[in-house]
């Protein structure tokens, strides 16, 4: 009877920990996941309410997911941006070596 204790006891635990990591994991992934559908929710109740039509609505979202990938591609450009910098403070890149890769980098993020 002491044995069957022992098991269950480790069972539990062993359940425990494999459930909060689970939890764990998961959690960040569900919390970025809410945020745009709240803000889509809105405008499909304005649309219910007749305030817009269907073609403005799916007008605004292809507005915001234009906005949405412009604004991610500015963060990965100023973190590139940024690598550079350090890596020109650091004398790892000239000043000429440093204009020209900044150069580069600006032309494929269509930045002037």
């Amino acid at each position: 009877m002491d044995n069957m204790n022992t098991l269950l006891l480790w069972a539990a635990m062993l359940f425990l920990i494999i459930f909060a990591a689970v939890r764990l994991a998961i959690n960040p992934l569900v919390d970025k996941q809410g945020d745009p559908i709240e803000e889509s929710d809105d405008f499909v109740k304005l649309r219910d309410i007749d305030v817009l039509s269907d073609s403005e609505l799916e007008e605004i979202i292809e507005f915001y997911q234009k906005n949405e990938l412009k604004n991610k591609n500015y963060k990965q450009y100023e973190n590139y941006s940024n690598a550079l910098k350090e890596l020109k403070e650091i004398g790892y890149l000239s000043e000429e070596l440093y204009s020209s890769k900044t150069d580069m980098l600006n032309d494929y993020f269509k930045i002037d």
